[in-house]
């Protein structure tokens, strides 16, 4: 018998909702729709932290930030904490394409063979075990094609991102990480394998070779597009709202013209990213690795993209923090089957785990899909927990937020985000979420009733008793997991 293999596809900040079964009519993503009708596809699925390098560490060692310790963007996954690659003896390993988890460049975390794409973190998130200065593979496959680096800082010299939007479609970054990919294929037909290749689209710059596909008149604008936030929304939520209308990624979004632009922009990365995953999926078939290799394909984190007038991630609405997530198990099924009920991408690696038939640790925090694939296909869903930590930093002290901050909104943010502020989030199987945050700007929703979460009931008598019950749960899953955050009603 073949040794069973997995192939792990991830994107970066792609909407749920941009896959067929999730709801898009109007995304070209073929060879998505396609694995997607041979695949289990789990149409609740959450990020444990809305923002990439805390969900990246989840995705990569089954365990939530507070436990893997990277709680924000840009901090280094510490060594002594294991990744899914260290789970796998006797496999051949590589991961592909963006980390945000420390050093780009540099193999580590137990992988066998490491392809990088990212110059653009490299030189702010090293430690010291990192090498000197070096770019990253995908710059040397730019420079053996004949270009020249456009970014420079003293003699370092890199390729930005917006360059690299701007290349013919066969020396983009997906299509490099493609090739990189059916490369490794070739090489390990004969022993089992562990593949992870992370697309950095549709992530900003939110361009690429497709900017001009989606005509803007044609876009069709999001369900909350133009919803405004009531008196009990926090207040970052404004800001946030404000500084996409004023600034915008690359233009203002002011009006629902440049925001059909823009939303024809992403949708172009989205498909881009759906070309190269069927150049991948061709690849492993070509092979001849199609029948044994255990396929996943999911995202970070979400994006707003309209919705509230946001832009971008961090916030738990929605379509911030669901995810799309397809599990192809050939051994299984080879025809779709949908599984509704919350599910968590912490829970990835102790499936993956099993479907391998390794051993999983105790020490993991996710609980195996695999039982619901490979039985019964039933699943009534359980209570899923999402955090985020929201520096100010990040949040508003930075010269890019110059000019947008009105003096009484400046004031009221330094006065609930002085430092670093936690949220925690449950999502439960029968429609609730509530969201605690510690500036005491807490929230709930009946998913239920209200899935645009356009009416906050917390505060109201009424729902006394469901706050409660909820809270203590998330209590009980702090206390279980060692996450030590508290919140005051």
């Amino acid at each position: 018998m073949n040794p069973r293999n997995v192939l792990f596809i991830f994107t970066d900040q792609q909407r749920h909702d941009t896959l067929t079964v999730n709801g898009n009519r109007n995304v070209r993503v073929p060879n998505l729709d396609a694995l997607a009708n041979e695949s289990f596809v789990f149409r609740d699925a959450y990020a444990s932290q809305p923002v990439c390098s805390p969900s990246r560490g989840t995705i990569m060692t089954g365990l939530y930030p507070h436990s893997h310790r990277v709680v924000e963007n840009n901090q280094i996954l510490p060594h002594d904490v294991r990744c899914i690659s260290e789970y796998l003896e006797g496999y051949r390993t590589a991961y592909m394409g963006k980390w945000h988890l420390g050093n780009e460049t540099q193999r580590q975390h137990g992988f066998d063979e490491w392809v990088s794409t990212e110059d653009y973190y490299y030189r702010d998130v090293r430690d010291d075990t990192s090498t000197p200065e070096t770019n990253c593979s995908y710059h040397r496959f730019l420079v053996e094609n004949g270009f020249m680096p456009d970014g420079e800082d003293g003699e370092y010299r890199f390729f930005t991102r917006d360059f690299a939007t701007r290349v013919p479609a066969q020396y983009s970054k997906p299509a490099f990480l493609a090739g990189e990919a059916d490369r490794f294929l070739r090489e390990n037909q004969d022993k089992p394998f562990a593949l992870y290749v992370n697309f950095l689209e549709p992530h900003p710059p939110y361009r690429s070779v497709n900017d001009d596909m989606y005509d803007p008149a044609e876009i069709d604008l999001p369900p909350n597009f133009g919803a405004e936030f009531d008196k009990t929304a926090p207040v970052k939520y404004r800001f946030k709202a404000e500084y996409a209308k004023t600034r915008g990624r690359h233009f203002p979004l002011n009006d629902e013209y440049s925001w059909r632009k823009q939303i024809a922009r992403y949708r172009g990365c989205v498909t881009l990213i759906d070309t190269y995953v069927g150049h991948v999926l061709e690849s492993l078939k070509r092979h001849g690795l199609d029948e044994n290799t255990l396929v996943v394909f999911t995202s970070d984190h979400g994006e707003m993209m309209g919705d509230f007038g946001l832009i971008s991630k961090g916030v738990m609405f929605q379509p911030s923090v669901r995810v799309p997530l397809l599990v192809r198990v050939p051994w299984v099924a080879t025809e779709q089957r949908i599984i509704d009920g919350p599910v968590n991408l912490i829970d990835l690696v102790p499936t993956i785990l099993e479907a391998l038939d390794r051993p999983s640790d105790d020490a993991l925090q996710g609980e195996s899909l695999y039982p619901v694939i490979a039985r019964d296909h039933h699943y009534e869903g359980k209570d899923v927990f999402i955090e985020y930590r929201e520096n100010p930093k990040a949040l508003y002290k930075k010269k890019k937020y110059t000019g947008v901050l009105t003096p009484s909104l400046q004031k009221e943010l330094e006065r609930l985000y002085p430092h670093p502020i936690e949220e925690r989030t449950i999502v439960t199987p029968d429609g609730w979420r509530l969201t605690l945050n510690q500036t005491g700007e807490h929230e709930l929703y009946n998913l239920k009733d209200d899935p645009l979460e356009r009416t906050n009931l917390y505060g109201r008598d009424q729902y006394r008793t469901i706050v409660g019950e909820l809270w203590s749960r998330i209590v009980a899953w702090q206390q279980q997991t060692g996450d030590t955050a508290t919140f005051e009603e």
